[in-house]
């Protein structure tokens, strides 16, 4: 399983999450914190304290998936916002620049392209 070809929904937790947590605790967090089902096939992202780990929870057809993500120089470009939501829904292109090291956040990134219908 890929988590980034099928989910069409991705949230991350805007508070930070321990590390040490594991498959029911992060899915207790989605329940609890986001107020949403986990077993909905989204994709949930956790970034610890530190901002040098990141956990990624999914339901399957038929189980969980996680993904635990360090990088290998440097840390996530991510700050746990102050008060506000717990969760925030961000694209697969953010999702992308996030495990790469980049800000998530690209004043100049162009918006994505949404194709309805084929020529």
């Amino acid at each position: 399983m890929n988590p980034f070809t099928t989910p069409d929904r991705l949230f991350i937790s805007t508070r930070p999450q321990d590390m040490r947590a594991g498959i029911q605790r992060l899915a207790a967090a989605v329940t609890t914190d986001f107020g949403m089902d986990p077993t909905d096939g989204a994709l949930y992202c956790f970034v610890s304290r530190d901002c040098l780990k990141m956990k990624l929870l999914r339901f399957e057809t038929n189980g969980w998936c996680m993904y635990y993500v360090r990088l290998a120089e440097g840390g996530f470009r991510w700050r746990h916002p102050d008060g506000g939501a717990s969760a925030l829904q961000i694209e697969r292109r953010q999702l992308i620049w996030l495990l790469d090291g980049i800000d998530f956040v690209q004043p100049g990134a162009p918006e994505p392209v949404a194709a309805r219908v084929v020529l």
